[in-house]
């Protein structure tokens, strides 16, 4: 409350404030940001945002004008900008350029699932279906049905043999962020216990509580 309120502020309108500002915290829409973010500098090693310091209390309290004093009004004058840093970095994973946030940051969001990672998981279980259902006899038959390499359907294949909680983690975006449609599908183990040392996951809490036994 230090950078959004005003000194002028009534106990009233700051109790309107953090109720406002709580509620947004929970579920930031990107039209909220478009609205208040006046600028985003993009820094080797974070960002820096600055937003508009009136517009972003005008936004809050839905356009509910502030009460109209001379000391509100001269604050209003003198502070403008709001500025944020969050650690941050561009970093080119396969052929796309992620955003990357480290996971210890306060507030910090898990981005939005991988699709080249969803569809090839899909994909698999969908080819293995097809097999096991007697649809196909083999990655061959399914590489002429789809127009593909045989070598290209196996590689997909095995993202049907995938550990669950890998699978779980992918679906949440929580997946390692160097990991990409590449790496998910270079001659995968079948071993759960090898494929998240391979792609950079963590063994489970159920399975670290049966090796500490």
């Amino acid at each position: 409350m230090s950078e959004l309120g005003f000194l002028s502020d009534s106990p009233a309108r700051t109790k309107e404030l953090i109720a406002a500002a709580t509620k947004h915290s929970d579920e930031i829409e990107k039209d909220f940001l478009t609205k208040v973010v006046q600028r985003v500098i993009v820094h080797p090693d974070r960002l820096e945002l600055e937003i508009n310091k009136n517009t972003l209390r005008s936004v809050l309290m839905e356009g509910r004008p502030d009460p109209k004093n001379l000391a509100n009004e001269q604050e209003q004058a003198s502070v403008e900008l709001i500025r944020l840093e969050v650690r941050a970095q561009l970093r080119r994973h396969g052929g796309e350029m992620r955003l990357v946030v480290p996971p210890d940051i306060p507030g910090h969001v898990t981005p939005p699932p991988v699709s080249s990672l969803l569809k090839a998981i899909a994909r698999g279980h969908q080819w293995h279906e097809w097999i096991v259902n007697g649809e196909v006899s083999s990655k061959v038959a399914i590489a002429n049905r789809l127009g593909l390499t045989d070598g290209y359907v196996g590689r997909i294949l095995g993202c049907a043999f995938l550990a669950p909680d890998i699978v779980e983690a992918i679906l949440e975006g929580r997946q390692p962020t160097d990991l990409t449609f590449q790496k998910l599908t270079r001659k995968l183990p079948l071993s759960w216990v090898e494929q998240r040392q391979q792609l950079g996951f963590p063994e489970p809490q159920s399975a670290r509580h049966l090796t500490a036994r």
